[in-house]
């Protein structure tokens, strides 16, 4: 459980406010110390927002902040600004997707929603607990990722090194299609999140939807971290990636990368990092 105070878990963190989010950022965030979601190499911990508002989050709204793993960060690898930039241009790419492809399932709507992140400081050493229970300990400065909790079930579409569940049409078309779209600058993929058929849980009145958080962009020049895997994440999707009906109906099941390199990078369902997958 999340406990209040500057010790034991909870952090004041009163940083510049974040312009995407809006202008008021007095209040600090409540973290509970053990992880509800565990990734590949990074840790998923629920917070609230207490005492006023945090980088654009409502006073009472619970979020999802994440570190990565202890085993990461001694490699050096930590979240930075452009995880932030990576979010807002793939939401960018789906509001462009929803309004030039006009997504649908069984005749309604069916638009691709991504939820942005802002990016967080502790400003207190603080410990929290891994999946194992061990403590692991953030120091004064670190920097975390902040997202804005997705309620209901939760599932995994596809991942930024090809893998895909098959699925999803429309998810696996909007990767495709987001390569298409930006002429091979930009794919995004590593798509998590809320579907409408889990439990119907509506978003902004719509019947049908992706809530989506976190994605990934692969980019040629790796412009967005270590979770964009390059040209080598790319090929990889493409690799594994059989058009269908969604491709078909918006006429991009020929365009697709002329080169290839598929093995270059583990094919699997958790989120793959530049920095760990050069070591593999």
């Amino acid at each position: 459980m999340p406990r209040r105070g500057r010790h034991g878990g909870s952090s004041f963190v009163r940083n510049g406010a974040d312009s995407n989010r809006g202008g008021r950022n007095n209040g600090w965030l409540d973290f509970s110390q053990s992880p509800m979601g565990v990734g590949e190499s990074r840790l998923a911990f629920k917070c609230r927002v207490r005492d006023g508002c945090y980088r654009g989050y409502t006073e009472g709204s619970y979020g999802i902040v994440k570190i990565f793993k202890n085993e990461s960060r001694y490699r050096g690898i930590s979240v930075d600004q452009c995880d932030v930039d990576m979010q807002l241009e793939a939401r960018r790419l789906a509001q462009e997707f929803n309004r030039v492809c006009q997504p649908t399932k069984y005749g309604y709507t069916c638009n691709v929603h991504i939820r942005d992140a802002a990016l967080g400081e502790f400003e207190e050493d603080l410990r929290f607990y891994d999946d194992d229970g061990r403590s692991m300990y953030v120091e004064t400065g670190e920097e975390f990722l902040l997202e804005r909790e997705i309620r209901g079930s939760f599932s995994k579409f596809n991942s930024n090194s090809g893998w895909s569940t098959d699925e999803d049409p429309i998810l696996d078309a909007f990767s495709h299609w987001s390569w298409v779209y930006t002429d091979g600058e930009a794919l995004v993929c590593d798509l998590q999140g809320h579907c409408e058929e889990d439990d119907g849980l509506p978003h902004a009145g719509e019947r049908f939807y992706y809530l989506l958080t976190d994605p990934a962009v692969c980019t040629p020049c790796h412009d967005y971290g270590e979770s964009d895997l390059g040209k080598s994440g790319i090929d990889a999707f493409f690799a594994h990636h059989t058009c269908n009906d969604w491709c078909r109906q918006l006429d991009i099941e020929y365009e697709k990368p002329s080169y290839s390199s598929f093995g270059q990078i583990p094919c699997r369902m958790s989120t793959s990092y530049h920095s760990l997958v050069r070591h593999e």
